[in-house]
């Protein structure tokens, strides 16, 4: 997992999820709340798919990555728009484009799915009562939709999730890379995600990361080996050519590119070559 940046541009967001089109359908959101109150009915809202249009530049800001186990996803399936806040949990986040990222199904639906684990207080549900005015509503849906071009709205999110502490990353947010260590096992031709001790809580981090992301999953581990093994040829060959060998520049080169951020497991990669 690495830090990813959001593009905030009218180009790169589309018009649904900016200005006024996503506060109006959270206040018909908090109106349908209100109304199963008034019936005596707990909360619940069917909530329409909106977000396919993000998912190209998603893609874009993830180097067609997931965000969380930095597979390649578009050569072999569409991915998905992934809410990092489950929408089944976090309802009134369904619009909100700071919610939004690029994972793959694996990661998003066989495992993270609903799950979600922070230790600080969390985000409370918006304050909806039967005898809710509509501008009072108005008002509310104002305050919990923070338009992606509104620095300091976005401000203002990413503080409410630094406050709920997630025991998951949110690689938008957080910068993953210092909170993982990576360890190679030959024998079985696997390389494991393990905790960073040196950072906060990094075991019980890659605990839920296991459980919510699947991140130490075989499959993975073992595609994670083969990349370090091409890792580790060009490695070697650098090792064993003399300074000012013509392919030495070449194999530079190649090393380079592996840490880049469209290289898959560029976090591994760039672990391994620090240590």
């Amino acid at each position: 997992m690495i830090k990813l940046e959001r593009v905030r541009t009218k180009t790169a967001i589309p018009s649904a999820f900016r200005g006024r089109t996503p506060r109006n359908r959270l206040v018909a959101m908090l109106k349908h709340a209100r109304s199963q109150l008034k019936a005596g009915k707990p909360i619940r809202h069917d909530i329409e798919s909106k977000w396919s249009n993000t998912k190209d530049q998603l893609l874009i800001e993830t180097h067609n990555k997931c965000a969380y186990c930095e597979s390649d996803i578009t050569t072999v399936s569409y991915g998905d728009v992934e809410h990092y806040r489950p929408k089944s949990i976090y309802w009134w986040l369904a619009y909100v484009y700071d919610n939004y990222l690029a994972s793959c199904a694996i990661c998003n639906q066989r495992f993270k799915g609903a799950k979600f684990e922070f230790l600080g207080p969390a985000i409370p549900p918006p304050t909806v009562l039967a005898t809710s005015t509509d501008e009072e509503l108005e008002e509310l849906a104002a305050v919990l939709i923070p338009d992606p071009l509104d620095e300091d709205a976005v401000v203002v999110f990413e503080e409410l999730h630094r406050a709920e502490s997630p025991l998951i990353p949110n690689p938008y947010i957080d910068d993953p890379e210092p909170i993982f260590a990576w360890e190679v096992f030959e024998g079985a031709r696997e390389v494991e995600v393990i905790p960073n001790n040196a950072f906060p809580n990094s075991d019980r981090i890659v605990d839920a990361c296991e459980r919510i992301y699947g991140i130490n999953r075989p499959q993975l581990k073992r595609r994670r080996y083969k990349r370090f093994e091409f890792y580790n040829l060009f490695r070697n060959a650098l090792n064993d050519l003399p300074a000012g060998a013509p392919s030495r520049s070449d194999v530079e080169e190649m090393l380079v590119s592996l840490r880049k951020a469209d290289s898959e497991y560029a976090a591994m990669i760039r672990f391994l070559d620090a240590a």
